[in-house]
């Protein structure tokens, strides 16, 4: 169950490159080389097969580029234009997830944003130009990005009916660092950091305690929330495990990622079992604290002790690389704009 949960934010496998199930004009013309060969010549005469065509074509930007702008324009006209910069890069982000022949990596995503949301201004929006199926792909938009609202907040109110604290006080940043550890949680990469962000905002400014600690919740969601609570009470942990990530980060010149953000857990001494959390994994933990901490607007505050401590891990590597024959560093990690930042929104195929 949980698992199938967590498909809601997973984008659905690429498609099939081959969707004509035809056999090219080149290949239909080639002679079956088990036919008789003709008799009475003196010199057989080879036959030539000409070369197959590489069904896997490159896809160029403009592949993607098209069929994301027309959906985009079909969801300004139907649904208004987004009152903000960072919306509309959140709604691209949604479109990219619902169209299925769209094939744009996460690492890809937010500049692949950047062009569509240039050649969207570019172009501009003409109702006339919108189709059929682009217009029911711009509504399957829409109630993608509801779903996820709808999932973040049943999540939100099985931890606070089922897990939360019983002392503690609900400010807003209190419930915005939960709505964040839940998106952090859920999101498997699909998610851009924009898509996050605006999901957090939409989230927090419909939330209302008293409806989440009295709306009656499915077990599914008391599910995820159990694990959302095994994150959420080690927030000192987090915030720590930032900071030194943080100084790592300044000092070597590394890139987040969330294998480096397991090797400080695992080389430091802020050093963490995995039996301390419902999944049972740091892997798991840490991919949420990396999805977390791109969420986060402000840059940690590194204290000395932190810089030391990043110190000492970078030596730990170090010694530990060189007993290991040459491979990927793992503190490097892949420099990515999004949420690569793992559910519920899964990226769905188009049928």
């Amino acid at each position: 169950m949980f698992r199938w949960l967590r498909r809601l934010f997973r984008r659905s496998p690429k498609p099939d490159t081959n969707i004509t199930g035809s056999r090219s004009s080149s290949e239909a013309a080639v002679p079956d080389k088990n036919l008789p060969e003709k008799t009475g010549s003196k010199s057989k005469t080879p036959v030539v097969h000409p070369p197959r065509k590489n069904p896997e074509k490159k896809r160029s930007v403009l592949d993607d580029l098209k069929p994301v702008l027309n959906v985009l324009r079909a969801y300004v006209v139907t649904f208004g234009r987004p009152e903000s910069a960072m919306e509309l890069r959140a709604v691209v982000g949604a479109v990219v997830a619902n169209v299925s022949t769209v094939t744009v990596e996460n690492a890809q995503l937010e500049g692949f944003t950047d062009e569509a949301i240039a050649a969207f201004e570019s172009l501009g929006v003409d109702p006339a130009l919108v189709d059929v199926g682009s217009q029911l792909l711009a509504e399957q938009v829409a109630v993608w990005r509801r779903e996820q609202e709808a999932t973040v907040t049943n999540v939100i109110s099985a931890y606070l009916q089922q897990f939360a604290p019983d002392n503690m006080d609900w400010t807003t940043e209190a419930v915005l660092n939960l709505a964040q550890t839940v998106v952090a949680t859920l999101n498997d990469g699909s998610l851009s950091r924009s898509g996050g962000r605006v999901l957090i905002d939409r989230v927090m400014a419909a939330f209302d305690l008293e409806k989440a600690l009295s709306r009656w919740v499915a077990p599914e969601w008391i599910a995820l929330a159990q694990r959302v609570a095994s994150y959420a009470e080690k927030g000192d942990l987090q915030m720590e495990l930032r900071s030194i990530a943080w100084a790592y980060i300044q000092q070597f010149q590394a890139i987040l990622s969330p294998q480096l953000i397991e090797q400080i857990m695992a080389e430091s001494t802020v050093t963490v079992s995995p039996t301390e959390f419902f999944s049972g994994n740091l892997s798991d933990f840490s991919r949420m604290l990396y999805y977390k901490f791109q969420l986060l607007e402000a840059d940690p505050v590194v204290t000395k002790s932190h810089r030391a401590i990043a110190n000492d891990v970078h030596k730990e590597i170090s010694r530990h690389q060189a007993q290991q024959p040459p491979g990927l560093d793992v503190t490097k990690g892949i420099k990515t704009g999004d949420l690569e930042i793992s559910s519920p929104f899964n990226r769905r195929r188009r049928r």
